[in-house]
């Protein structure tokens, strides 16, 4: 019995699946049935029930499956000592970061964790799914805007300016908003990674307001929203980092200066058997040094170097 072994059990519980267990694990499902069928061989008890419609857990599949969490818990903390102890900054860990930051942030984080740390290999799961650290296996997690529920520690580390940006072509030919009551009569683009918004939380002076919306499209990647903005569809919100060059070129342009959406907090989340764990201080020490010196993200007091 290994660890790969419980964790096809758990996923295989969790999912329904063995299909489902393999896709999370990223092995062939016949990988995840061959482990289990040794685990029920060497048990001398079956674990699974299997159908066409998937599988269920037996009560004894339940049983081992609560035993097994425990045990990879134990590795993973047995793991965590390990590195306290060597001091070094080595090994591998499972980073989870939304899609954009997948895609804008996590390149020159990685390229400078490996310059200062080439003994660390850094797995990046990009996804806008919040999903829970243990049952994943997946050690540390980048949120921005809700900090999730499950097991772990959390930190919140700083948070993201945003701001609402339109073409200006569309602009021009739908006419520039004058007030926040204006915001309705345009047509809002929204990304999914957000919660459904029919009003917008603005920021204007100093003072909170909510501004009603229109959703005409609705995108669940970063790329498909900033396409649907350039294509003149509608208006979106953005984190400023990502639209900072694209509003200085002039390929976009702010819809009503001086209404901001509000900040957007930003979490660091990571598996509490890590605890403050080498690795973890190091990857968040770079995450931290390279959000801080892009426009539009504010860290953390204790933080700021």
């Amino acid at each position: 019995m290994d660890g790969l072994t419980f964790r096809c059990l758990a996923l295989a519980i969790e999912t329904g699946s063995l299909t489902g267990a393999a896709r999370r694990l990223g092995v062939s499902q016949p990988a995840v049935s061959q482990k289990i069928a040794g685990l029920e061989a060497d048990l001398g008890q079956q674990l699974l029930v299997r159908s066409r419609h998937g599988v269920r857990p037996t009560e004894a599949g339940l049983l081992v499956n609560t035993h097994g969490l425990r045990v990879l818990a134990s590795l993973a903390e047995m793991q965590s000592g390990l590195e306290d102890l060597r001091g070094q900054v080595a090994g591998k860990l499972r980073v989870t970061v939304n899609m954009l930051f997948g895609q804008a942030v996590m390149g020159p984080v990685l390229a400078l964790l490996r310059a200062r740390h080439p003994g660390l290999r850094v797995d990046v799961i990009t996804s806008d799914v919040v999903i829970d650290l243990e049952a994943e296996g997946v050690d540390i997690a980048v949120r921005g805007g809700r900090p999730g529920d499950g097991p772990g520690l959390v930190r919140r580390i700083g948070a993201m300016e945003g701001v609402l940006v339109a073409s200006p072509a569309y602009l021009d030919s739908v006419g520039r908003p004058a007030g926040p009551e204006d915001l309705q009569r345009l047509s809002y683009i929204q990304y999914r990674d957000d919660p459904e918004e029919h009003h917008l939380a603005l920021v204007h002076g100093g003072a909170a307001l909510s501004a009603p919306v229109s959703v005409a499209f609705s995108a669940q990647h970063p790329d498909l929203t900033l396409h649907a903005v350039l294509s003149g569809i509608g208006f979106a919100k953005a984190p400023l980092f990502h639209m900072r060059e694209r509003l200085d070129a002039g390929t976009v342009e702010e819809v009503l200066p001086g209404y901001a959406p509000a900040l957007k907090p930003l979490y660091f989340a990571h598996r509490a058997h890590l605890k403050d764990t080498p690795n973890v201080r190091a990857f968040r020490a770079v995450l931290v040094e390279h959000l801080a010196g892009l426009p539009g993200f504010v860290i953390s007091a204790d933080l700021a170097t």
